[in-house]
C-alpha cells in the first residue's frame, strides 16, 4: 500500500534519484527504483502532487530528450559490480546533497524575508519566540 505523503527527507531523496537518473524516465519506472532503492511505497499520483518532485521530473526529462538511451554508462562499464553499486551511490548521495543545499537555500530567503517582517510587526515576533520555544523544547 502506498503511502499517503512524503517527509522532507523522503523528498529529497527522490528528487536526488531523479537528478542521478540514466536512461529512459517514466513515472512507472520511477516509482518501481524509489521502492527498490530507497524502500518508498508510493505512487505516480502522489508523487505528482509534490511540486519540487514534478519540477525535477519534468527537468530531466527535458535533459534525456532527445539523448540515445545507452544500456550501460561507458564511464562505469570498467568497474566491478561492487564498484558500480558505489559509484551510483556517490551519485546519488551528491544530487541528494544538491537537492538539499537548494532547499536550504529556499527556506533561508523564507526565513530572512519573515524576519525582516517580524521586525516591523510585533505579534508575528511572538509566534516566532513561541515557536523556537517549542523546537527547543521538543529537542531535549
Amino acid at each position: 500500500m502506498a503511502i499517503k505523503s512524503l517527509e522532507t527527507e523522503q523528498q529529497i531523496s527522490v528528487q536526488a534519484l531523479i537528478r542521478s537518473w540514466e536512461g529512459k524516465l517514466t513515472w512507472d519506472l520511477l516509482v518501481t527504483k524509489i521502492e527498490s532503492s530507497l524502500g518508498i511505497a508510493t505512487t505516480r499520483q502522489t508523487l505528482d502532487k509534490y511540486a519540487n518532485i514534478k519540477h525535477e521530473y519534468k527537468q530531466k526529462k527535458q535533459v534525456l530528450r532527445g539523448k540515445p538511451v545507452s544500456a550501460e554508462n561507458q564511464e562505469l562499464i570498467s568497474y566491478l559490480q561492487k564498484d558500480v553499486d558505489l559509484a551510483e551511490k556517490v551519485i546519488q548521495l551528491e544530487a541528494q546533497l544538491s537537492v538539499a543545499h537548494s532547499e536550504i537555500g529556499k527556506l533561508h530567503a523564507f526565513i530572512q524575508k519573515l524576519s525582516s517582517i517580524g521586525k516591523t510587526n510585533p505579534s508575528v515576533m511572538d509566534v516566532f519566540q513561541k515557536t523556537l520555544q517549542n523546537i527547543e523544547s521538543g529537542n531535549k
